[in-house]
């Protein structure tokens, strides 16, 4: 098998607050991947085997996020831009067609409308950062 298709992957955001609705994003070109780093810690001793350095695996960083898409929704950027400037950790999803879901709290660390240019499409782009764990494939169990 080649692999699966991502076109129709959605990022969502779930409804808070006085909102109705959970925001499927619309128009998105990308949504980057989602890396998990460990941290390391060092227990080498001075009677460690052979001389040898040893580590013990610490907490996972999943970092940040890039997403970009073309500006379609004057009421879909500004709900972006409230949720940018209120500072707000909120929970995403992302949802591929092969059914893969991933499920985490990040915020907008990263907002941005895209250059103008004379043959381009008006374009946005944000960074979310991972606050937390993400979860894959999780069954309707909120972020941690």
């Amino acid at each position: 098998m080649a692999g699966t298709p991502t076109m129709g992957t959605t990022l969502t955001v779930t409804k808070a607050g006085d909102e109705t609705e959970d925001l499927t994003i619309k128009s998105l070109t990308s949504i980057g991947e989602l890396t998990g780093d460990r941290d390391e810690t060092d227990v080498t001793t001075l009677d460690s085997p052979d001389g040898a350095k040893e580590y013990r695996p610490g907490a996972v960083d999943w970092g940040s996020q890039d997403v970009a898409g073309n500006v379609t929704d004057a009421t879909q950027m500004a709900k972006l831009r409230a949720i940018f400037d209120a500072q707000a950790i909120r929970e995403w999803t992302i949802r591929t067609p092969a059914g893969n879901v991933e499920r985490f709290n990040a915020f907008i660390k990263t907002f941005k409308y895209g250059e103008k240019t004379v043959d381009g499409l008006d374009t946005f782009g944000m960074t979310l950062r991972v606050s937390g764990s993400v979860k894959f494939n999780p069954e309707d169990e909120p972020a941690a």
